[in-house]
């Protein structure tokens, strides 16, 4: 197919130099020339783009000057499906509804169906979703009109494209079917596969496998139709997904297992990469160590250079797992630090994103603020000229436009005040949640793990391991959610006080209790709003008890209200006073986050001493109200 492809262009290109060889001579083409010359580019856009876009260009010249409308059409035409595949997509939307109006003027009607479908694609690409759609129905319908049912199908595919591409895979299902109907009985095997294609993706959107795999084998059967032996990637790949989901496991490893060889043969790293790491997590279920290392190291190697963080941590987290299991604790410490390492970047890189995201909106807000302010401006000096004109005539129509002006200019001032409010409470949010896990929480973690291991408690190096891998990834979760339940959080601080007894050599017990009438599955509040104020009492109410010390969280509901205490039976805030300065930031950010999540109701933070007989000092209790939602 290739070779013949090859062969058309040099034949097209000896055929272009001889008609303009003898043609040269010539001022004017006349009107057979020209046909033979869009011929030629339309046989050209695919295999050629450069010829067809210099012949196309020099025939629509041509065209003009003699005034021929069917070579000023095509040639345009062809001009824009040029410019689309050259990337070039506002320069083929102004060409093509040039073509399109100018068939309409002079009576194109069988091509019209043609130019809007080529027009919805190029809205569609450039990200005008709805316009696209609108352009699609309109082809289908004018190709109905004039009985062009191919062209009908090709209309109601590039539907289904443009569904798909915005997350609709029943609609997607819906037109790539009524087109896969028209293209089975037409004998269009290179659409029909494509339609296929999007059928089978949708089904799997919609995690309905059994149709998806049906599809998928009707996509195959299509591709071999057109009498093609190159083998399908994208077949292999498809499967593999479909055998797993429907529990076919041994299917599933033969898939990718072809997925993987073919992805080898044709360089293709976006295949191999789910291919590897899938027949890894085999190899590690059936025991076979090495060949699952050896699976996951390549595959890491790919999601690296892809930069996909959540890969990286699933790959290393897998290998540490795998390293610890058999005892090799040099690489599992290695892997580890590594899982940990693109962990906090992936949560930066998340706070960055939303980061970026909220100054860019705000940007955006103040440069319309700006326009807005300077339109504004712009209209109250034009009114007051006209007020100087028309003193006595005008007057009161000219203080009323006035006062709106104004008042329009101190509404909109009043908005981008409450923008930037909202901003600074956004950004408020994103400090928080960096503060959430401490970096020196981290790096004492791992180091406590390297002392674990050198000392030889293989065992507590594990469990410390499973515990640490599990609080960040809790931590991960929570805060990318607005709202958490309440048996979700208390999941997160018994882990969290789990690992601070092991980092304080277990000098303390902690409890966690909540009174009857409180459903924690249905009790919604922020994430990590108490975890600062524990950190507290372990840190400084315990940080002179070498043993015996005591953490009691309590949650407890009063006047329909929720609030949480902490409670230790240490020092006392006396004998705290001199370390005020070191008190912790991330119990300030708090503070500040409960009173933007309140809204104007003022949140105290109660902190007191809690006294036995004679007044004596028995320890230190932080109480407030926590703002929830009742999950009903």
């Amino acid at each position: 197919m290739l070779l013949y492809q090859l062969r058309k262009a040099t034949v097209l290109f000896i055929l272009f130099n001889f008609l303009y060889g003898n043609l040269s001579a010539q001022t004017t083409l006349d009107t057979n020339a020209i046909k033979a010359n869009i011929k030629m580019v339309t046989d050209s856009v695919t295999i050629n783009p450069v010829f067809a876009k210099d012949l196309a260009t020099r025939t629509l010249k041509a065209s003009q000057q003699i005034n021929y409308p069917w070579g000023i059409f095509m040639n345009t035409l062809a001009l824009g499906s040029i410019a689309y595949n050259d990337g070039e997509l506002d320069q083929a939307i102004q060409l093509h509804e040039t073509a399109l109006t100018y068939g309409r003027a002079h009576g194109f009607r069988h091509k019209e169906s043609i130019v809007l479908s080529n027009l919805a694609k190029d809205h569609g690409s450039n990200g005008d979703t709805k316009k696209a759609i609108n352009i699609y129905h309109e082809a289908v319908k004018v190709a109905q009109d004039i009985n062009d049912t191919l062209q009908v199908a090709i209309s109601l595919q590039g539907l289904g494209q443009v569904y798909s591409r915005i997350g609709y895979p029943e609609e997607t299902i819906k037109y790539c079917s009524e087109a896969a109907e028209i293209f089975v009985k037409k004998e269009r095997y290179t659409t029909l596969r494509s339609s296929y294609n999007h059928i089978a993706a949708s089904y799997m959107e919609l995690s309905k496998f059994d149709s998806a795999y049906r599809y998928i084998w009707l996509s195959k059967q299509a591709y071999d139709a057109t009498g093609a032996t190159v083998p399908q990637l994208d077949f292999y790949m498809n499967m593999a997904i479909c055998c797993d989901s429907l529990n076919m496991q041994d299917s599933a490893v033969y898939y990718f297992e072809k997925t993987m060889t073919l992805a080898r043969q044709v360089n293709d790293e976006t295949a191999l990469q789910p291919a590897l790491a899938y027949l890894a997590l085999k190899e590690e279920a059936a025991g076979n160590t090495t060949k699952a290392i050896q699976y996951y190291k390549e595959a890491l190697q790919l999601t690296e250079k892809f930069k996909n963080l959540e890969g990286c941590i699933s790959i290393t987290g897998s290998l540490s797992r795998i390293y610890a299991k058999n005892k090799d604790y040099a690489n599992a410490y290695h892997y580890a630090l590594k899982e940990a390492a693109f962990r906090e970047d992936y949560i930066n890189q998340e706070k960055i994103n939303a980061v970026t995201a909220l100054n860019a909106k705000f940007e955006k807000q103040q440069l319309q603020y700006a326009f807005d302010k300077k339109t504004a401006a712009t209209a109250l000096a034009n009114q007051k000229k006209i007020a100087q004109r028309n003193m006595l005539i005008y007057g009161f129509i000219g203080l009323a436009l006035l006062l709106g002006v104004v008042i329009i200019f101190v509404v909109k001032s009043f908005r981008q005040k409450a923008i930037i409010t909202a901003n600074k409470n956004e950004q408020l949010k994103q400090r928080l949640l960096l503060t959430q896990m401490n970096p020196h929480f981290i790096f004492n973690s791992v180091d406590n793990i390297q002392s674990l291991i050198y000392s030889n408690k293989d065992e507590e190096a594990i469990n410390y391991l499973t515990r640490f891998s599990k609080l960040t990834r809790q931590i991960l979760e929570n805060s990318r959610e607005n709202y958490i339940s309440l048996e979700e959080e208390l999941n997160m601080l018994d882990n969290y006080m789990n690992i601070q007894k092991l980092l304080h050599n277990n000098n303390f017990t902690h409890k966690i209790s909540i009174d009857e009438g409180i459903d924690p599955e249905n009790i919604l509040l922020p994430p990590m709003l108490t975890q600062p104020f524990i950190e507290n009492a372990i840190r400084h109410g315990l940080k002179n008890k070498k043993e015996g010390g005591v953490i009691h969280v309590r949650f407890y509901s009063k006047d329909e209200q929720l609030f949480f205490e902490v409670t230790d039976n240490g020092t006392g805030l006396v004998a705290k006073k001199t370390e005020n300065g070191q008190r912790s930031l991330s119990t300030q950010i708090t503070k500040e986050r409960l009173e933007s999540i309140a809204a104007k109701k003022k949140i105290h933070i109660h902190t007191l001493n809690i006294t036995g007989d004679n007044n004596a000092v028995q320890g230190v209790k932080t109480f407030f109200e926590i703002p929830y939602i009742y999950n009903n």
